[in-house]
């Protein structure tokens, strides 16, 4: 066999094996047949109001997604603030523009996701008949501009609004909080110690980002209390999983009963093991 034959055939055997390391020995999860679809596609929602959007997932083994408004996990302050369940608390004011893209991407396959719009507008007064109500007419809030065929109708928020006014930890019997929340590294455990108005029995506690990264206990009966000033407060667990993100979370508290919620922005820190 000649020098020249040799070669050919060595080169034409690493390309047949080349070929199936790329066709059988990498696999990365493909997106085929997976489905994602936000309900419902559109929503308008007044400023500083709440709106529960839902995802159904097929095609895949893993039914799990993480939200983001405006392309940013969970939210900020301009464009809303969104917690790991779909659950949305639109803006303080409207931003530019007002129209804020609610999205639900794969936790399987990131390359798979499906989104809402939703369409922040000011409000206004008007007078509607509340149905589960037993009698009368309500003061409700609705959209400027729009009619109550097309509107979200939100019955105006219980006082006092729910928010959080700081957020900390517990070392023993002595609960503190901090300007800058709490920090946890992956594979810890933690108590968190929020304080703020509205913190009572009932509220849900959650954190930003991959909903499997960080697993709250949710709190009940002695879990809240009052501070020495008599400001409601709450500690809970949480446990961070060895292979969450390194990086800042939002500590989000909601209220089923009267559709709210707030953000600690930041409010939680996962850094490396190890540092």
């Amino acid at each position: 066999m000649s020098r020249a034959n040799l070669i050919t055939r060595v080169f034409l055997g690493l390309v047949v094996v080349l070929s199936l390391m790329a066709a059988g020995c990498a696999w990365t999860p493909s997106s085929a047949g997976i489905v994602l679809t936000v309900t419902p596609a559109t929503a308008y929602i007044p400023v500083s109001s709440s709106f529960q959007f839902g995802v159904t997932v097929s095609g895949s083994p893993n039914s799990l997604v993480v939200w983001s408004a405006g392309g940013v996990v969970g939210g900020n302050a301009t464009v809303g603030f969104i917690s790991s369940t779909g659950f949305y608390r639109a803006p303080a004011n409207v931003p530019s523009p007002a129209k804020v893209t609610i999205t639900a991407t794969s936790q399987y396959d990131a390359v798979s996701s499906s989104s809402a719009t939703a369409t922040i507008v000011n409000q206004t007064t008007a007078t509607a008949t509340i149905v589960n109500q037993t009698s009368g007419a309500h003061t409700v809030q609705v959209a400027s501009g729009q009619t109550v065929m097309n509107i979200n109708v939100v019955v105006p928020q219980l006082t006092p609004t729910l928010t959080i006014y700081g957020a900390g930890t517990c070392v023993g019997s002595t609960c503190s909080t901090s300007a800058t929340g709490v920090q946890v590294t992956q594979g810890g455990t933690a108590t968190i110690f929020l304080v703020g108005n509205g913190v009572v029995a009932g509220t849900v506690y959650s954190i930003s980002g991959n909903s499997t990264d960080v697993t709250v206990a949710q709190p009940a009966g002695s879990q809240f209390g009052q501070t020495t000033n008599g400001t409601p407060s709450v500690t809970f667990n949480i446990s961070v999983s060895a292979t969450a993100a390194p990086g800042l979370r939002n500590i989000m508290v909601s209220n089923p009963a009267t559709g709210e919620l707030s953000a600690f922005v930041g409010g939680l820190l996962i850094v490396p093991s190890g540092q």
